[in-house]
């Protein structure tokens, strides 16, 4: 090929007006006719395998790209279904505890019962007057819900900033641990809760009204609701998009879209043309 080459650029120097000889014009015409029908059928040749072979990689590349797309939708839409459960229970539990009233019959509220067994143990068993125990239940409710919130945007704060920065809301409980545990509610580091029952159950026995300013619509249920608002307002840009989330994979992916794919063989196409030149 090469020696085809340097005779086809000899050809066009002569061509070009290096020679005077009109024969020689004439051979060097036809040779450039000879080098164009054989460009012609070198680069439909070219064309023909690189197109096969740029299709084969597009459909290879496309069901891999398939694969992660539903893995990632996957994810997302378990992400999305576990948030809007976490919201719904969480919200009803607030909503519940924003207005309870504490104001329980403290007459018999709280109770001892004993128990012995057949080998003469002594058992002693608190036991709580179905009011007090509502109220209890109520807050009780509440900390669970809360904490699983809690959980759950901390098992997903390294997907996103905006996720992390639900779990630092949720979480910013300690600045008011006193109050907290005042009326038995201990805040973990995490701002999880612990009850201490005991503690709660005499706190809205001897003070009522100040269980309900704490965990009320003018405390931590109130506040909840706040972050409940916030947290829905961010829902669908919670998580990350799929090419934010995938990075250079989808990119490389999106290479092989069908808009490029005739790129990517032209391009081919004239590097074969000039590694064959030169």
């Amino acid at each position: 090929m090469s020696v085809q080459f340097n005779t086809n650029l000899l050809n066009a120097n002569m061509l070009l007006g290096m020679t005077n000889n009109q024969a020689q014009k004439q051979d060097s015409f036809a040779g450039l006719n000879g080098v164009d029908t054989s460009l012609e059928a070198v680069l439909a040749s070219s064309y023909q395998s690189n197109l096969e072979t740029s299709t084969a990689d597009f459909t290879e590349v496309n069901a891999g790209l398939r694969d992660v797309l539903a893995k990632y939708e996957e994810v997302k839409n378990e992400f999305l279904n576990d948030f809007d459960d976490n919201m719904s229970e969480l919200s009803a539990s607030a909503a519940k505890l924003k207005d309870y009233n504490f104001n329980v019959e403290k007459e018999g509220a709280i109770s001892t019962v004993t128990n012995t067994d057949k080998n003469g143990n002594v058992t002693e068993t608190t036991k709580y007057s179905t009011e007090l125990k509502a109220a209890i239940d109520t807050v009780k409710d509440f900390v669970k819900d809360y904490n699983n919130t809690l959980q759950f945007f901390g098992d997903y704060a390294g997907v996103s900033k905006r996720i992390d920065i639900m779990a630092t809301t949720f979480g910013d409980t300690t600045f008011r641990a006193a109050n907290y545990s005042s009326i038995g509610l201990t805040t973990n580091t995490d701002g999880s809760f612990t009850i201490n029952e005991s503690v709660l159950a005499n706190a809205i026995l001897n003070d009522p009204d100040k269980v309900s300013n704490i965990l009320g619509k003018d405390g931590l249920a109130g506040k909840t609701e706040d972050h409940i608002k916030f947290a829905n307002g961010q829902r669908d840009q919670l998580f990350p998009s799929a090419k934010v989330m995938l990075g250079d994979q989808f990119n490389q992916a999106a290479m092989y879209s069908s808009k490029n794919i005739g790129n990517i063989t032209a391009v081919n196409n004239i590097g074969n043309l000039l590694n064959m030149m030169f």
